[in-house]
């Protein structure tokens, strides 16, 4: 399975948001045919990302989108947060109910149209997120307090990285989290968009920090003008009409490094919390497992998102159960919320110990 499809398909694009990495001086000349005859080579996509690129403005958006979706498993249509009245107006792809999720890109130069934020919340059930561009400076800072408060009273999904696939050293969502006042940090807990995820809390609220990968794997670009690369600043790429089977597998699980990178390491804590009186441990797999419950309430997602078998998810929190003799873990049986999984008391008091933990270290990364 291809992991994450990013899709450019903007006719036009006024490129405003900080070091993005879709401009592109040719003609925008992707066809929905072109990408028909790509998508008959992949047999299925985890997650498409059709990129924050003015794909509202293309009149054959919807067809594109129709030649797609019945490879992916998980729709994500990205645009700059001043676009978003124009996803209100009669017609337009809000209607179709493709999406599983919308996110608007916002950097220190956003207003946030809160009215039009609400009529596009009471039209679609897809998942609307801000994702905001984590500059380190102080008029992002600033930019980020004015905006956070309208999105916690909008209860939006709040994100918080560099410009989507900038692939930038300069800007880590880590050290701007904590420089805004965020209270935790969690270790990451599974990928999306082509990122890692990690968990942090800002004034009680969470938000979802984007992390570089070391090193892409499963990923693909389709650029405006036809050129497929593993990721859009890519030196590699192929015309779309002349991609065979094996340059396409070379493409997505050949080994690239990442731009502007010669070495890029990454802190890895390892953290084995021990029970005082019993002895028993918690080890970081079981803790990013619990973590990952809290953050999808199902059991069976937070083993998608850690990699691990459902068999040895569950094998593992009855071992820990059975040690502790108290319930990590409480699965809702009936009503509404059947079938959805949620920490108990025992098991967010574990969370928290935890996430105190990781907090100072990276508290001291980040000084």
């Amino acid at each position: 399975m291809l992991k994450t499809l990013i899709v450019s398909v903007a006719s036009e694009c006024q490129y405003s948001c900080p070091l993005c990495p879709f401009k592109h001086s040719t003609e925008a000349s992707l066809s929905p045919q072109s990408l028909q005859s790509l998508m008959e080579k992949i047999e299925s996509v985890d997650n498409l990302v059709v990129s924050c690129s003015s794909w509202l403005k293309r009149r054959d958006t919807d067809l594109i989108l129709e030649k797609l979706r019945d490879k992916a498993r998980r729709i994500s249509l990205m645009l700059p947060m001043g676009e978003v009245g124009s996803m209100c107006e009669p017609g337009k792809i809000l209607s179709q109910d493709l999406a599983s999720d919308i996110l608007l890109i916002a950097s220190q130069d956003s207003a946030v149209p809160v009215e039009d934020l609400r009529k596009t919340l009471s039209r679609t059930d897809a998942a609307l997120g801000v994702w905001f561009i984590s500059q380190l400076s102080y008029s992002s800072y600033r930019a980020f307090k004015e905006i956070f408060p309208k999105v916690k009273d909008l209860g939006l999904r709040l994100l918080i990285g560099e410009t989507p696939y900038s692939y930038s050293s300069s800007l880590d969502p880590i050290v701007f989290v904590l420089r805004v006042g965020g209270e935790s940090v969690g270790l990451p807990f599974g990928t999306r968009y082509g990122y890692k995820l990690a968990r942090a809390y800002i004034e009680g609220y969470p938000a979802t920090l984007l992390i570089r990968p070391l090193q892409l794997s499963g990923t693909l670009y389709v650029s405006p003008g036809g050129e497929v690369a593993k990721h859009p600043r890519s030196e590699a790429k192929v015309r779309i009409e002349e991609i065979s089977m094996d340059s396409l597998r070379r493409i997505i699980y050949m080994p690239e490094k990442m731009p502007g990178e010669d070495f890029f390491f990454e802190p890895e804590v390892q953290v084995v919390l021990r029970e005082r009186v019993k002895g028993v441990e918690i080890d970081q797999k079981t803790i990013q497992l619990l973590e990952a419950i809290q953050a999808f309430n199902s059991l069976k997602a937070a083993c998608r998102s850690t990699g691990l078998p459902y068999s040895s998810c569950v094998e593992r929190i009855a071992t820990v159960e059975k040690k502790l003799g108290r319930k990590l873990v409480v699965t809702s049986r009936g009503g509404r919320l059947k079938g959805r999984s949620f920490l108990s008391e025992l098991g967010l008091q574990i969370l928290e110990n935890y996430r105190k933990i990781i907090f100072k270290i990276s508290e001291e990364v980040a000084k």
